[in-house]
């Protein structure tokens, strides 16, 4: 095959070149898009080809039919016979008519994130962001608001998780800024969402990106290069899509950036902890980070055809290599490892060779790692890792957390003089660290922060005996152990507060449904049945185990009670010396019902949120 020729503008701009990078993204557009059908089930290949028609056409027989006067209307487009057939299937009675349009209301449909990518599985969610003409009025976009909610519902009909997401092109290079929250990224950050979108976007249909024609070396002066193109005609206006360049990121962007993967990564640290090393290597290099988006873009300018070396995640992973060796971290780099691996979703253990490009791409970097068959099967068996090895990989994921959040203070320290970063944002992410992972007397841990399916022990043992220094505590530990053979046996918890025990082994799921718990209560009156009486109002009170996770209004709000239980005399019987008294002492024996375990006495109310966990 012959080379491909490298594009330059160095000697000036030709139409016939410009055409030429075009083709290229493009080609690159249509390979993404098909690795996208080819992970998904036949039902889901045909909604993925129905979609950019249903933003083309109301038709009330199709998916987000509203109303005739929805906006819609795609530039160029015309759909495959794929999508016509689909059409068909639903709506027999539907004959596409071609006509010409005054009005072109979305001007691109275009999928982003991991999909199509070797980080595509089949739980991948899809991010879908519609940009659409920005003179539509406010009566328009809801229209076109509840299109979109009723075609994502279509979607999750089809286990497809879909998310659109209404862009305006002008709004959005002018960078409006958000409060942090759970739905929210926090302070402004278009250009790091728009770096993503560039080296992740899949074109669905409508107008092409006018980055793609703006040379790597011009990316500083982005919009004076992209004004000429459109003022000299070498791109019709009509054609393209300005979403902006990469030139000349605020420092509050990577702190907003930074702030919420940190803000994710506390809930779900495998999907933010190489998003949150990329912040971190981007920062080091600030203000002149080398951009992923423009690496790639220098590759198709260059002539390079091999889509496995232009994906979006192995770029990623890549970058975040090359920063952890440069700082001599094994540690993180091992992690990023397992988050590469374990985004990817596929089982090697017993795989040599596949046709499948995801899985041969990561058999080839596990060798590279030095994986062997040990490594995998330890990978491959996460769902089923138990406590021992769930804590160590839970501290591990803190001790990053942790880390991450004192780079960004000192970021936030070195350019707040010089940016707008807000200092209560960095404030309440702290509070949430600090809800989330402080170990600290009487708190409950939360060990499983999405690591492990299922670790609940099936025997479990609990013991009140004597600690290293000769105080007294509940120890509980793993298996049905009797006191003799607690040699060299550590205690998966340790609490002087039997509480603390209960209903730390229920909302983290050590003690099951159907586990098996034997009691030696040493010197207590505690008994078996009042001991399982005690979880099972734990599990009353949580019923969900682990209660969800203070939001940011909750947590900028001083702390209060949500819930509160009161367990009255747990292991004593308050009127045993009643009992044991004789009549002389005006007590009558006859008079009082037998001895039984002591429930306990809960009393509920709720306040305002809080940012205290249980």
């Amino acid at each position: 095959m012959p080379a491909t020729k490298r594009i330059s503008f160095d000697e000036g701009i030709s139409r016939k070149d410009l055409n030429t990078i075009r083709q290229r993204f493009q080609r690159l557009h249509r390979e993404r898009l098909r690795r996208i059908r080819d992970e998904l089930r036949p039902s889901q290949q045909e909604f993925i080809d129905l979609l950019p028609l249903l933003f083309h056409i109301n038709h009330p027989m199709l998916p987000g039919f509203v109303s005739s006067d929805t906006p819609i209307g795609i530039p160029d487009y015309s759909p495959s016979q794929q999508a016509l057939d689909v059409a068909k299937k639903l709506s027999r009675s539907f004959a596409y008519k071609k006509r010409a349009q005054r009005l072109y209301h979305i001007h691109g449909v275009y999928l982003m994130g991991s999909t199509g990518t070797i980080g595509q599985s089949s739980s991948s969610d899809f991010d879908l962001w519609l940009c659409h003409d920005p003179a539509l009025s406010d009566s328009q976009r809801e229209h076109l608001q509840k299109k979109i909610i009723l075609i994502e519902k279509s979607a999750a009909e089809l286990e497809l998780e879909l998310h659109i997401f209404l862009i305006n092109p002008v709004r959005f290079r002018q960078g409006k800024k958000s409060k942090l929250s759970r739905e929210s990224s926090g302070s402004t950050q278009h250009s790091l969402l728009l770096e993503e979108f560039y080296r992740s976007a899949v074109l669905l249909a409508g107008r092409y990106p006018l980055w793609w024609l703006v040379p790597p070396d011009h990316e500083e002066v982005y919009q004076e290069y992209a004004d000429s193109l459109l003022f000299h005609r070498f791109v019709k206006a009509r054609d393209v899509i300005d979403l902006g360049g990469l030139d000349n990121v605020p420092a509050h962007e990577f702190f907003g950036a930074a702030l919420w993967q940190l803000y994710k990564g506390i809930d779900s640290p495998y999907k933010s902890i190489l998003k949150i090393f990329l912040m971190e290597a981007y920062s080091r290099d600030y203000p002149s980070p080398r951009w992923l988006a423009q690496q790639a873009k220098e590759a198709i300018y260059g002539g390079e055809k091999d889509i496995d070396k232009l994906d979006a995640y192995i770029l990623l992973y890549q970058r975040v290599e090359e920063y952890l060796k440069q700082s001599h971290d094994k540690d993180r780099l091992e992690l990023a490892r397992r988050c590469l691996y374990f985004k990817v979703g596929e089982h090697l253990s017993h795989t040599r060779q596949h046709d499948n490009w995801r899985i041969q791409a990561m058999l080839d970097l596990t060798r590279q790692w030095g994986w062997g068959q040990t490594q995998l099967q330890m990978m491959d068996t996460r769902s089923e890792w138990k406590i021992d090895r769930v804590i160590r990989e839970r501290n591990a994921l803190v001790g990053v957390l942790t880390r991450s959040y004192r780079l960004l203070t000192d970021f936030a320290r070195k350019y707040a003089q010089t940016s707008h970063i807000d200092p209560q944002e960095l404030n309440l992410l702290g509070r949430k660290l600090y809800t989330a992972l402080d170990h600290r007397p009487g708190k409950i841990d939360h060990i499983n922060p999405g690591i492990s399916r299922n670790f609940s022990e099936p025997q479990l043992s609990l013991h009140f005996r004597p600690t290293r220094d000769d105080s007294l505590a509940w120890m509980l530990y793993r298996g049905k152990l009797d006191e003799e053979a607690l040699i060299d046996q550590r205690p998966i918890k340790i609490s002087t507060n039997l509480m603390e025990i209960v209903v730390w082994s229920h909302v983290n799921q050590v003690w099951g449904g159907d586990s098996l718990i034997a009691l030696y209560p040493g010197e207590t009156e505690l008994t078996h049945n009042e001991l399982l009486s005690l979880h099972n109002s734990i599990g009353q009170l949580f019923p969900h185990r682990m209660p969800a996770s203070a939001g940011m209004q909750a947590l900028a709000k001083p702390a209060s009670a949500t819930l509160m239980a009161m367990f009255i005399n747990i292991g004593t019987d308050p009127l045993e010396h009643r009992v044991n008294s004789s009549p002389a002492s005006g007590t009558i024996r006859s008079a009082l019902p037998p001895p039984a375990p002591i429930l306990p006495f809960i009393t509920r109310w709720y306040c305002k949120p809080a940012g205290a966990s249980c």
